[in-house]
């Protein structure tokens, strides 16, 4: 089989299976629909625990599941004092005076440590589980992907932490994961390239999980910032970091990226994250034990150049500028940040894997449930739709 037909064969299970369980959804939403709200004392809303909550993805899930009022929120992390925790104390602040006991806040979590995991996961019914290859300290990575062994070594190290603290707390009825989009050609397709390793490592996490007797949801998204502009979202700013890489850099007749400029890439915004994280939660009868895909949009290139100018205000031109594979292969040589984007893109664009969704409209499903972030959206966050041309310059 080649490689095309293996990745249109898996996109349409993918999204056969995800409108069986959205179909499910709706069904037990309008069975459950009481004659009148009822209100939970927030003491007796069931507890999460989400790990790795002053990251961007992490502390979107943290107040998209506050939002539901459903639950409360333990957010889980590990160094005090950052900017990123500052958020989160600013989130604390917002929630209390709207609703009481809803948040709080667990510094010092190191995810290495079943003792700490042990008394952070105390009390919980389900746990955001994220993990990562990186070390790093107050969000200074010091390693992004090359080190195959330490990283490996990285990831089951808090593996087993957590699996030591679910076990400790049998309270926790379901667990999520946040994975990158399935292998769609490795045992399929002759000559298929490996996965680089960091996501072949965090895509047999859930299964050995659940091989423990642990009840795991997989959530399949798109690695949340993707090219030269970040898929980022706080409150506080659009970006995050002091390098270029952690800010847009779309202006007047740059719009950048990796990928060929035909070439489609799933997006995901971290809101859309949060919202199916709680989604997840509520159903557990739909979710228990299963992976479920998703993406905010699906574009390439060129259609990102068309959206953005007819977003913009101004008559303003957009030109889509691939930064070439070469140049981030020579700077991976200096910073680490280059590697993780470099390998991600090198395994979907060169004839290896694909994304889960063909188009947008594999995406109608998800929106039965939870309307989506757009493109058209993020180019408003960002001021794009503001940007005049120059005078005087072709």
């Amino acid at each position: 089989m080649d490689r095309d037909s293996a990745v249109r064969l898996a996109q349409q299970a993918i999204k056969n299976k995800n409108r069986r369980m959205i179909d499910a959804v709706l069904r037990i939403k309008a069975e459950r629909q009481p004659s009148e709200p009822i209100q939970e004392q927030t003491a007796e809303l069931p507890l999460i625990a989400v790990t790795c909550s002053t990251g961007w993805e992490c502390y979107a899930i943290v107040e998209e599941l506050t939002k539901t009022r459903k639950f409360r929120v333990r957010a889980l992390y590990r160094t005090p004092g950052t900017q990123a925790a500052a958020r989160l104390e600013a989130l604390l602040k917002r929630t209390e005076a709207e609703r009481p006991g809803l948040l709080t806040l667990h510094a010092g979590v190191d995810m290495n440590s079943k003792e700490l995991l042990t008394e952070a996961f105390r009390d919980c019914a389900g746990v955001v589980l994220y993990t990562t290859a990186n070390t790093s300290k107050a969000g200074k990575i010091t390693n992004h992907g090359k080190d195959p062994a330490g990283g490996r070594a990285a990831v089951m190290r808090q593996v087993m932490a957590a699996l030591g603290a679910l076990k400790e707390n049998p309270c926790v009825r379901h667990v999520v994961t946040l994975i990158f989009p399935t292998d769609k050609v490795n045992g399929i397709v002759d000559n298929a390239p490996a996965a680089p390793w960091w996501i072949h490592q965090k895509l047999r996490i859930s299964d050995f999980l659940r091989g423990q007797g642990v009840n795991v949801t997989c959530i399949h998204r798109p690695a949340y910032y993707y090219a030269m502009h970040r898929v980022d979202y706080n409150d506080q700013a659009q970006f995050r970091g002091d390098t270029q890489l952690s800010r847009t850099m779309i202006k007047e007749n740059n719009l950048p990226g990796i990928n060929d400029p035909d070439f489609l890439v799933n997006w995901v915004d971290v809101r859309d994250i949060g919202k199916w994280v709680g989604t997840v939660f509520e159903y557990p009868e739909v979710f228990s034990n299963q992976d479920f895909s998703i993406a905010s949009c699906a574009h390439t290139g060129h259609e990102l150049v068309e959206i953005a100018e007819r977003v913009n205000k101004h008559g303003t031109r957009f030109r889509y500028r691939q930064f070439p594979q070469w140049v981030m292969k020579m700077l991976s040589v200096f910073t680490e940040e280059v590697v993780y984007p470099l390998r991600y893109v090198q395994w979907y664009n060169d004839d290896a894997n694909g994304y889960d969704f063909a188009s947008n409209e594999d995406l109608a499903d998800l929106e039965r449930v939870h309307p989506l972030w757009t493109f058209e959206r993020k180019l408003k966050d960002w001021g794009i739709d503001e940007i005049e041309p120059k005078r005087g310059e072709a």
